[in-house]
């Protein structure tokens, strides 16, 4: 029924309290007026003297206002806050002296059925109840009626279980209706975060798949044309012409991979393709190219791989071996891409001049090693560089799925 009926009592922080109380700031307000005019038709015919009135009609609207800021009255000295409501109820209740009882059992009730939107502790509410009870039976003691305690003493008990009841089922609805729309906001948190990290991946892809399209690929025309001009000043006109067919191939091969990289940014295909063909391939017109002699083994059972496994690793591979053609001075490369059990291992080593492995996230412009890493990240694989002066060997594990193994 209420949070009191949990093992664990909740409990509500000052912002959580100051909200339960604003929400039940129009009930009580309705609940004050009613009683309101009802005190003043039982004060009848007896009609109070404009003093009686005055005061009586002042008391009440500061009784309203402490309800309507009781957020933050309450804030620091709750105590204080049903203490004074408590006094202005029984200084109301003495100018209407025919509404006593109505005034007191209505007015000190819903005070007490507010202190569970306060307190959370059960004997706070207990000790806020018996101030009330109290304060009630002072008053007929002062009054001189004691003989009406025995009758509405028992008629206040059953009005603030009642009241008890309904304030419990109500701040119950308000914590779970500030709860709800406290998820609610930080859903909306949690959704933008997850956009802006969406973006972010796209633009990480984006600039992955530029830098290993065209980026790679004008860089490849760049050194041909390099080596078309040095044949062209030595006469060696053939060579220039041969070179020149292999550059119209590269680029018409590089707005392939373009277009194939926009495709992907579109739509994603979860086709399977034969990687031990293209990895041939690639080695290849790789040594066509650049004239370094490059050897491959192929060790996989079966050759058909999801696509972003096949991406990706492809994309490794040309990273690799474009960095030995433009960096490291080789004269031979070795590419291996072999399957054990649920594992595709693949390693690229050169016999070149290495690199300083230290500077890979260091140094200004290092785009393609870096994307090398975020790369075997994306297929969950683990990556491992090591160069020296006997040259670089590019590690990298690729874990497969049992549905990958059955292709």
């Amino acid at each position: 029924m209420s949070d009191y009926s949990k093992n664990k009592p909740y409990k509500s922080s000052r912002t959580d309290i100051q909200n339960v109380l604003r929400e039940s700031r129009l009930p009580a307000l309705i609940w004050v007026i009613l009683v309101y005019f009802s005190a003043l038709f039982f004060q009848l015919p007896m009609i109070p003297t404009w003093f009686e009135f005055n005061i009586f009609t002042g008391l009440i609207l500061i009784h309203i206002l402490l309800h309507w800021y009781a957020g933050s009255v309450v804030d620091k000295r709750p105590w204080i806050y049903f203490v004074t409501q408590g006094c202005i109820v029984w200084g109301a209740a003495l100018f209407i002296p025919n509404a006593h009882s109505l005034i007191f059992v209505s007015l000190l009730t819903a005070l007490a059925g507010q202190s569970i939107g306060v307190y959370s502790q059960r004997m706070k509410v207990l000790l806020v109840y018996t101030l009330y009870c109290t304060l009630f039976s002072v008053s007929l003691v002062w009054r001189g009626t004691t003989e009406d305690l025995p009758s509405t003493l028992p008629s206040l008990f059953f009005v603030m279980f009642f009241v008890t009841g309904y304030a419990s089922l109500f701040y119950k609805q308000v914590r779970a209706k500030l709860r709800t729309q406290s998820f609610l906001v930080e859903l909306e948190r949690a959704h933008r975060k997850v956009e802006d990290l969406t973006i972010a991946n796209e633009r990480q892809r984006m600039a992955r798949d530029l830098h290993d399209t065209l980026a790679q690929g004008l860089a490849g025309l760049i050194m041909q044309l390099d080596a078309v001009d040095a044949h062209i000043e030595s006469d060696n006109i053939n060579r220039a012409h041969e070179i020149v067919q292999l550059s119209k191939d590269q680029a018409k091969r590089t707005l392939s991979e373009a277009r194939s990289a926009i495709e992907d940014l579109r739509s994603y295909s979860a086709e399977v393709i034969d990687i031990t063909k293209a990895v041939q391939d690639e080695a290849e017109h790789f040594s066509h190219m650049t004239g370094i002699r490059i050897s491959t083994q192929l060790l996989i059972p079966h050759s058909m791989v999801p696509k972003l496994i096949f991406e990706h690793s492809l994309h490794i591979i040309r990273e690799c071996l474009a960095n030995t053609a433009k960096y490291a001075n080789a004269t031979n490369v070795e590419i291996v891409l072999a399957a054990h059990e649920n594992v595709i291992e693949l390693r690229i080593t050169d016999n070149g001049i290495g690199f300083d492995t230290k500077l890979i996230e260091k140094q200004s412009g290092s785009y393609g090693l870096i994307g090398l890493y975020e790369r075997a990240r994306i297929i969950g694989g683990d990556m491992e560089i090591e160069s020296g002066k006997q040259g670089t060997k590019v590690s990298v594990r690729i874990p497969l799925q049992q549905e990958d193994i059955n292709l």
